[in-house]
């Protein structure tokens, strides 16, 4: 990983953003953190820039919305980096963004009057049908009548309403309102006017003049189509601008939204009177290709680039340099490889090695031709969708290795009497099957350990490559051990029990001793119950992997059971074939969703914990790779 600084003048700063913007590979610091500045130095302000540019975001994706516009999915097309870029698509779409929303108010008001005016008809077609007339509702010595709508919600507090000389009648419901009808006597006008306003009576009686109910109704229907008919002028308005600025608002919202990301980070530069200091991260790899984009620019910038160990040397954390794992063909396994963590820099990164035995173990455990085959279908499946590509690949992956171990098994949708095992079959050799699925635990705890005494070496950590919980001394103890038991077992060796004391205290004595001498701020407690630890970590990981032979043979024998409960029903037409076919199916789903947990289990806790000691922090490049 290497520091880059980049000086440039302040006529070449948007050049030089784009630039950066295209290449893409560069984590953008605070320049402060890394340049000692005089006065008359500042950071770079762009606060004022980046509003302008959120209030444009926002109504460009409103408007969108309004148009029923989907963003870009796919965005392949240059971008162009500038600070006049908010300007120029304000200028651009400014009028578009007032006629959408102009008509698309003109619309919303329409269908509001409208719904009134039906409320209104409703009212009229309600009186006409009980012989009222509308004269009813205006001033009357004797009677009070009224007629309007409440909500909903107190239909129930009308119902209980029981006063003499009023009368409540419930038309209809509309929309989430009820139509109500009110006749009462002239000295039941303050009762009534209490009651109504309690159940939050609104009054339209007053609005339905003195002219006959049909001409009313006729009026308002006159009414009513002209409104809907100006709605539907103002939508076909609104579908030719979705016509014409669909791709180009899309294209908009996407370049504010990139350009946002370089403003925001523009505010970690340093700005002068004489220009501009840039500095950021790039992976190794990458800075040859940053170096070639710059170098038909020399006059107007200069770039300077220094190690990370560089600032290392000088006092930086190693968790402040970020982590590039930058794996192409192996994305999928970084991704699972992030629900641990993130390696720190300078330390090892296990995606490879984690993408073979996943995939290896998944297999063992999972080995079946058909089920393989149905996994390696459905991961071929999802490969079609982007948010779940990654996820298809795996799967596919898992279905090859589950296909290549049922061929080496001997078992075809959980029956081993169609295929001949190229190997053996685990049901009939469960014994050989555990050892080889300790076997296997052996080989990934004794590389876990040799990963970090490389790392340590690596750091120049030479005390803890050797006397750590997982360096020389101790991989030395476990492979001792390994070959005592191996040849107790195998030979019937009667070792002396001095051979024994020297196999097992020796090592462990030196971890203490060494500890002791050269770790003196930890505690001793802590350093004397070091080599417990290791003795318990060891056996327990080493026996964890009898579950890739567990879980292997458990596969197997729910394929049987299946057979076994189908056959068992007779010869019941079509229920043997269906218990055989949902069987497998839920073996499949279920048991793959097992394996897999199980066998990432064993990446994380068995493998990962023999090496992984340092959490790091992810590089975050300007502009995400696709």
């Amino acid at each position: 990983m290497y520091m880059v600084r980049i000086f440039v003048i302040d006529e070449f700063l948007d050049k030089l953003c784009e630039m950066l913007y295209e290449f893409g590979f560069i984590e953008i610091k605070r320049a402060s953190r890394f340049i000692s500045y005089k006065n008359g130095t500042h950071l770079l302000d762009n606060s004022n820039l980046i509003k302008e540019c959120e209030e444009l975001k926002v109504n460009i994706r409103k408007t969108m919305e309004l148009l029923d516009i989907s963003p870009l999915k796919k965005n392949d097309f240059l971008i162009k980096i500038s600070t006049g870029v908010v300007e120029e698509l304000r200028n651009d779409y400014a009028e578009v963004i007032s006629q959408v929303n102009s008509l698309t108010q003109r619309i919303k008001d329409n269908n509001k009057k409208i719904g009134e005016l039906t409320v209104y008809a409703t009212i009229l077609n309600a009186i006409g049908e009980r012989g009222l007339t509308l004269g009813t509702f205006q001033k009357s010595e004797n009677i009070v009548a009224k007629a309007g709508i409440i909500p909903k919600e107190h239909l129930k507090d009308v119902k209980a309403i029981h006063e003499e000389g009023i009368v409540i009648e419930i038309v209809e419901e509309f929309i989430g309102n009820v139509f109500l009808l009110c006749l009462a006597l002239k000295e039941k006008e303050e009762k009534l006017r209490r009651i109504l306003k309690n159940i939050k009576f609104k009054d339209m009686s007053l609005d339905l003049g003195t002219a006959d109910i049909d001409e009313s109704i006729s009026s308002l229907e006159i009414e009513v189509w002209k409104l809907r008919e100006e709605s539907a002028s103002c939508q076909k308005q609104l579908n030719n601008i979705k016509q014409k600025y669909s791709v180009k608002l899309a294209r908009a919202l996407w370049i504010i939204e990139e350009n946002e990301k370089v403003y925001r980070v523009m505010d970690k530069f340093l700005a002068s009177s004489r220009g501009h200091v840039v500095t950021g991260w790039i992976p190794q790899a990458k800075m040859m290709v940053l170096e070639n984009k710059l170098s038909d620019f020399k006059g107007v910038l200069c770039i300077d680039k220094k190690p990370a160990e560089y600032f290392i040397n000088r006092g930086f954390h190693i968790k402040d340099i970020p982590s590039y794992l930058g794996h192409r063909f192996l994305r999928p396994f970084e991704k699972l490889l992030k629900f641990y963590g993130m390696p720190a820099y300078r330390h090892i990164d296990p995606t490879f090695i984690m993408a073979v035995s996943f995939v290896v173990m998944f297999g063992m455990m999972f080995g079946d031709i058909g089920h393989g085959l149905g996994l390696l279908v459905l991961g071929i499946a999802l490969i079609f969708s982007k948010a779940l590509r990654d996820a298809g690949n795996i799967l596919m992956l898992c279905g090859f290795s589950g296909m290549v171990f049922g061929f080496l098994f001997g078992s075809f949708f959980g029956r081993d009497d169609i295929v001949s095992p190229l190997w053996f079959n685990p049901s009939l050799n469960p014994s050989k099957f555990l050892a080889i699925g300790i076997g296997f635990g052996v080989v990934m705890i004794t590389l876990g350990i040799i990963l970090n005494i490389i790392q340590n070496i690596t750091n120049k950590h030479i005390k803890e490559a050797v006397l750590s919980q997982w360096g020389i001394v101790s991989i030395v103890f476990y492979w001792l051990i390994l070959y005592v038991t191996a040849a107790s077992v195998r030979y019937h060796l009667n070792i002396p029990g001095v051979w024994l004391m020297a196999v097992f205290f020796v090592p462990l004595f030196m971890i203490v001793i060494g500890n002791l001498l050269w770790n003196s701020n930890r505690d001793i407690a802590d350093i004397i119950f070091t080599p417990v630890e290791i003795v318990m970590n060891l056996l327990t990981n080493t026996i964890s992997f009898v579950r890739v032979a567990a879980f292997g043979l458990a596969h197997a024998a729910l394929g049987s059971c299946v057979y076994l409960i189908a056959y068992s029903m007779g010869n019941i037409t079509s229920l043997k074939e269906s218990l055989i076919i949902e069987g497998n199916i839920g073996i499949i789903i279920f048991e793959g969703l097992i394996v897999f947990i199980q066998a990432l289990r064993l990446e994380f806790y068995e493998f990962f914990s023999k090496f992984f000691m340092l959490q790091g922090r992810e590089f975050k490049p300007l502009k995400e790779r696709g």
